[in-house]
């Protein structure tokens, strides 16, 4: 009989710090952890993707609040465990981070990568970022009317 993993995509809150500081430690932050003041932080969003039970991917990022009160989200860090790459984890993992990001009112997400990070840069385009020429690129996403977007 084929083993169908279990697959759950979340936003992390409260209550999760057991799961935060294992996709921390997964994905290469380590040392002094304070998890639960990370996730009561109302500007953080931290997205997993769990695979039977084990996160096997994470989004993370931090809301910028500008002068004018316009509100935008930074990916900083997206991260999928090599043994499930290629299954389109990183992909759904944008997409949720856009999504979450638009449900919390801000008007655009952005994240910056190198032209030479294929992988990164094939992942922000299915996730329908759109690039900048610039370099390092700039994905946004561009989900309402804002004076800074």
């Amino acid at each position: 009989m084929t083993h169908v993993p279990s697959v759950l995509m979340r936003r992390l809150g409260l209550g999760d710090e057991t799961v935060a500081e294992e996709a921390c430690t997964s994905f290469g932050l380590g040392g002094d952890l304070d998890t639960r003041s990370f996730l009561s932080r109302p500007e953080t969003t931290l997205m997993v993707v769990e695979v039977d039970g084990r996160v096997a991917g994470w989004a993370y990022g931090h809301e910028l609040a500008h002068p004018d009160g316009e509100r935008t989200m930074l990916l900083y860090a997206l991260d999928v465990a090599e043994e499930h790459r290629g299954r389109g984890y990183a992909s759904a993992l944008v997409r949720a981070f856009v999504r979450d990001a638009r449900d919390r009112g801000c008007t655009e997400v952005w994240v910056l990568t190198e032209h030479d990070n294929e992988a990164a840069v094939a992942t922000y385009v299915s996730g329908g970022g759109t690039p900048n020429s610039g370099a390092p690129i700039m994905f946004t996403w561009k989900l309402a009317q804002g004076r800074h977007s």
